[in-house]
């Protein structure tokens, strides 16, 4: 069997199989290269992060009746990732099959994307199979209900969503002009009358209270994240409470990136951080073609030496 593999950029090429010694497989060539290049590899300090990164890379190709073993190890040997695979042994009743066989086409996908369609491909009908990083960094493949007995406590502070935010619908209604006049007349004494409209409803009946807009986020996150994972829906590796505007969840690491994602990927696009209890989002784009809505010039107006004096007067200066 001759295999010729190539990769131009980022991206791997294959056609018709792997390059991995499967019986009865043969190879269309796709490129020049004699040999089989080296992993991509990349370091930045952070062992899940570099994980991703090697697994962004693209591949087109097509499987039909391959071991999932096999599959899984060309991944790995392809992007220089490692893998925890959960497999069934004489230990465990659940996890992947290794003789089981998958048949997949996909073009111009990332790796990643492919060992997810893999997954999906031979997950049962009972469990699902996902991949996760657990505390150190390695990642892990399998089933749900193997990854789900690696959890870790995180806490999110929400507080910014549910917080009450005041709904002034009467504001006070000032002629500048008039009142200059009035307090010339009055010999500087400002007019008993208030600006504000004093019919402002304070009905306060419908407002809800914190705790309850939070318990409205729980029900959410519960109802649309991993349903069946969570305690309070029957499920066996996930917990989640909230306190004081704080969510308190316990829970594998593939749930917790449904809720609040990787912070640290994909860098240079976009980027997210926490500053005196105020989150903020910096997208990487062109300011050149970017422009400021919502501002246009008003006139002003001020009293200079008893005189009233507007900034759209062409004497006004």
């Amino acid at each position: 069997m001759q295999t010729r593999r190539g990769i131009k950029g980022m991206a791997v090429m294959l056609t018709a199989g792997l390059a991995m010694g499967f019986s009865g497989t043969a190879f269309a060539q796709v490129d020049a290269d004699p040999a089989p290049p080296a992993p991509y590899r990349v370091s930045t300090g952070n062992p899940a992060r570099d994980s991703l990164i090697r697994l962004s890379q693209r591949m087109t190709m097509d499987l039909e009746d391959e071991r999932v073993e096999d599959v899984l190890r060309f991944i790995q040997e392809s992007t220089g990732t490692k893998f925890e695979i959960m497999w069934i042994d004489q230990r465990h009743a659940e996890g992947l099959d290794p003789e089981q066989t998958i048949t997949v086409s996909v073009t111009n996908v990332t790796a990643l994307t492919l060992l997810e369609r893999v997954l999906d491909e031979v997950q049962s009908d009972f469990d699902g199979n996902t991949w996760q990083f657990n505390k150190y960094g390695a990642m892990q493949v399998g089933p749900k209900s193997r990854l789900g007995r690696y959890r870790r406590i995180q806490l999110y502070d929400i507080y910014d969503l549910i917080m009450d935010q005041p709904d002034y619908e009467y504001v006070p209604e000032i002629d500048l002009q008039q009142a200059m006049q009035q307090s010339s007349g009055r010999g500087g004494g400002g007019s008993s009358q208030s600006p504000f409209n004093q019919d402002q409803d304070d009905d306060d009946e419908d407002k809800r209270t914190l705790e309850e807009r939070a318990d409205e986020i729980l029900d959410i996150i519960t109802e649309l994240v991993e349903f069946e994972q969570w305690i309070d829906n029957g499920g066996e590796n996930a917990s989640i409470r909230q306190w004081n505007g704080t969510l308190i969840v316990n829970a594998p690491d593939f749930v917790h990136r449904q809720i609040n994602g990787y912070s640290w990927f994909p860098s240079g696009l976009q980027s997210s951080r926490v500053v005196e209890g105020r989150r903020y989002v910096s997208f990487d784009l062109d300011t050149g073609i970017s422009k400021i809505d919502g501002f246009a010039q008003s006139p002003v107006t001020a009293v200079v030496n008893g005189q009233i004096v507007r900034s759209n007067d062409p004497g006004g200066g």
